[in-house]
């Protein structure tokens, strides 16, 4: 009987790590997370829901109308995926998504912005809540909740080794009146 429970024992501490929990966000997702994290509370574990991974293909993202570029006056302008990420890459992205082992925790001290508070407590529409930064090669992508503002934000590498958003698709966009 001793045995089973430290079988059983031994299972749980394993599945602690199996889900994320001593897993770490690597320097270039950070690199991304601090395009996005300028100021507010951040939740301190990043998302790892994978619902969004089936938003990830050309039909779909052609048919929201996604932002996508920059114009002059650095306004996104609408345009369609297709010129800039394709079909491939974006299947790749989504498994990545879907395969996500848990929540990993963001570290303040990789936070370039001093105005980004982590919180623990994710308790109201208010907090910021992203997922970690999926990368694959030159590409990547991230889900973003703000608010009442859910959308799915990408990026590329410029040939200068630096990421940059190119595109941003809502999923959520909710307008609360009074």
């Amino acid at each position: 009987m001793k045995k089973i429970y430290l079988y059983f024992l031994l299972l749980l501490m394993s599945v602690g790590t199996l889900y994320g929990q001593d897993q770490e966000l690597s320097d270039e997702q950070y690199e991304i997370l601090n395009l996005e994290l300028l100021k507010g509370k951040v939740y301190e574990n990043t998302n790892f829901a994978y619902y969004w991974s089936n938003y990830l293909n050309l039909k779909w993202l052609s048919s929201q109308g996604g932002f996508c570029g920059y114009s002059k006056d650095d306004i996104f302008e609408t345009s369609e995926f297709s010129k800039y990420i394709d079909e491939e890459t974006l299947g790749n992205l989504s498994t990545m998504i879907t395969n996500q082992q848990g929540p990993k925790k963001i570290q303040a001290a990789k936070l370039e912005n001093p105005e980004v508070k982590l919180v623990s407590e994710y308790d109201t529409n208010m907090i910021r809540y992203v997922s970690a930064p999926i990368i694959k090669g030159d590409f990547a992508v991230m889900l973003d909740r703000d608010g009442w503002i859910e959308q799915i934000i990408f990026y590329k590498k410029t040939e200068e080794g630096v990421w940059e958003r190119f595109c941003e698709v809502y999923v959520i966009l909710m307008f609360v009146g009074y």
